[in-house]
């Protein structure tokens, strides 16, 4: 019996404190995650309730990381993108050498968003349907029709706007499984991650740089390696959120949407870049 006491005896310390932090660990409030879920949009909606839908794929599209809705401040808002508040209202004619309607202004920003720049702001958004909105036809239409109310009446039904490009998305997939470092950084571009990323140490687009030293210190607190922590943030972004940049922003389902060699290739040409 004293004996089986003198070896506990040590151990009631340990044990004191693991409980503790198990304690602690439970009575920190959990949060948890969900990306953006599609939105059911059907023929028989009208242009006011496409509008409302677009409304909530803007907000959680992560479109206004970069927009604002700044009502009397005209194009120029706060934002690293223009000002959406009367965009319907300023591009009534739509745009001088470009389309000669709002309709068809909207859709080409959408499309094409680099092909006509608001003076001012620089070449950064991509394609809406490419990442990281990654919008489909019917949410395009909602879209339009949103904006079409900053300042306008919605007018457009689902049919009514030509159907987008499907060559970036094909390339993407068509692109034979990368295997190597420099299929990684090819990759990278194919997805437009560079969009939000910058490869320039301390450089901010709208994500984190992809910075060499910066990912390892991350992947030091989080007590991962680089790589774990790498393919953690590609494939669950919502499992560790920097609370220096918009949430929500960056695609959830890439773990489904690339394959393991991709993925490998990426991480390898993250973990391996020179920033000297």
């Amino acid at each position: 019996m004293n004996r089986g006491l003198a070896l506990l005896t040590p151990a009631i310390p340990a044990m004191v404190v693991v409980g503790f932090f198990v304690w602690f660990a439970n009575w920190i409030p959990q949060t948890h995650w969900d990306p953006p879920k599609k939105l059911d949009l059907g023929t028989q909606m009208t242009p006011a309730d496409l509008a409302q839908a677009g409304a909530t794929i803007v907000r959680e599209r992560g479109c206004m990381a970069c927009h604002t809705l700044e009502p009397g401040r005209g194009v120029q808002g706060g934002g690293r993108g223009p000002n959406l508040d009367g965009v319907a209202e300023r591009r009534a004619q739509g745009v001088p050498g470009g389309p000669g309607t709002l309709v068809d202004y909207l859709a080409q920003s959408l499309y094409e968003p680099g092909a006509h720049l608001v003076e001012g702001y620089m070449n950064i958004m991509p394609a809406a349907t490419a990442a990281p909105a990654k919008l489909g036809y019917n949410e395009i239409v909602a879209v339009v029709d949103y904006l079409q109310s900053l300042g306008g009446t919605p007018s457009v039904s689902i049919g009514d706007l030509p159907q987008p490009a499907q060559a970036g998305t094909a390339a993407v997939q068509a692109t034979p499984a990368p295997v190597t470092a420099a299929g990684g950084a090819e990759l990278l571009t194919a997805l437009g991650c560079f969009a939000c990323h910058s490869e320039k140490p301390g450089e901010t687009v709208l994500g984190p740089a992809l910075d060499g030293e910066d990912l390892r210190q991350i992947a030091a607190q989080r007590g991962l390696t680089l790589e774990a922590y790498l393919l953690e943030a590609i494939v669950d972004p919502g499992a560790f959120q920097r609370p220096d940049y918009p949430a929500g922003v960056m695609p959830a389902d890439y773990g489904t949407t690339l394959s393991a060699a991709q993925l490998k290739a990426v991480v390898d040409y993250l973990a391996r870049r020179d920033d000297s």
